[in-house]
């Protein structure tokens, strides 16, 4: 039989009521802080995975604020596109009008005018800025107008690039948010020559030129139709990956939540039973600890 001497017991008796009151203090603590995860050696494998949890809605996080802002980006890419058909339509009516036989020369010459209104206003579409970018110009976003009118009208240069501007939207997904300018009006048809020839055409009130003209400008207006398509579809996939993301980032949340909140009603009922356990201990220890001849003698 193991011999138990009184200093030893003191001392077991305290230990044990200091682990009760140190396992309060961690019960009052989880209540004041709403965790039960307030540092990492609270729960090591808890904290691992609480850390992993919120490196992953981070990234969630990024991705949808990329997603937001590329949003914004294609919808005035797209507004612009609207826009683009729109006066495409204005100017294939001038150019049905101006290729109708009744038309005198005076009346062609006003629909040279409005064509050049029309010339203009398209090169001020060409020129959008977005939050300070050029939405036209490929990757050349900031380094000045992508597309200029020569001073006597006769050409509209590009001075962009063809290069796409990608958007990370996921761990391995990426998407591109812009439309270059060459693509859309110089590539298949040179919309903005288009409509400087049948400028030219009507003020020279050469009827059949302007005829001709009709079919490339209707070329112009399916390509722009198109592109207007594609970009809508780039959107809806953007839509779809920020409610995929939003959704994911809501059990991440919960997760996170899982890993880190303490449970209230658990934990008053663990402070109750430490509390009725520190209440014994201590009726223990005074029933146990007595005054020892040291005691007397120091």
């Amino acid at each position: 039989m193991d011999r138990i001497t009184l200093v030893g017991l003191n001392s077991s008796v305290i230990n044990n009521n200091q682990k009760t009151l140190a396992r309060l203090a961690t019960y009052q603590e989880q209540l004041a802080t709403g965790k039960k995860l307030n540092r990492i050696s609270d729960d090591v494998v808890a904290a691992r995975q609480s850390l992993r949890y919120r490196a992953d809605e981070n990234a969630s996080g990024k991705y949808l604020d990329n997603i937001d802002k590329s949003l914004a980006y294609m919808g005035a890419t797209d507004t612009s596109l609207a826009e683009i058909t729109q006066l495409f339509d204005e100017v294939k009516s001038i150019a049905v009008q101006g290729a109708n036989a009744s038309q005198d020369q005076a009346s062609r010459y006003a629909l040279s005018q409005q064509v050049d209104s029309f010339l203009t206003r398209l090169v001020d579409v060409a020129n959008t800025v977005h939050d300070g970018r050029f939405i036209f110009g490929g990757t050349a976003t900031t380094e000045g107008k992508p597309f200029a009118l020569a001073e006597d009208g006769s050409r509209v240069d590009y001075a962009g690039n063809l290069d796409a501007f990608t958007v990370q939207v996921g761990p391995n997904a990426s998407v591109a948010v812009n439309q270059d300018g060459y693509s859309l009006f110089k590539e298949n048809v040179d919309v903005f020559d288009a409509m400087i020839q049948l400028r030219d055409a009507l003020k020279a009130n050469d009827a059949p030129q302007v005829a001709k003209l009709i079919d490339t400008v209707d070329a112009a207006q399916r390509h722009a139709n198109d592109l207007q398509g594609s970009m809508g579809g780039r959107i809806q996939r953007l839509e779809l990956s920020r409610t995929q993301l939003e959704s994911s980032r809501i059990y991440q949340k919960e997760l996170i939540s899982k890993a880190e909140d303490a449970d209230f009603t658990e934990v008053i009922s663990k402070m109750q039973l430490t509390q009725v356990a520190l209440e014994a201990g201590l009726q223990s220890a005074a029933r146990t600890i007595t005054p020892s001849l040291l005691d007397f003698l120091g």
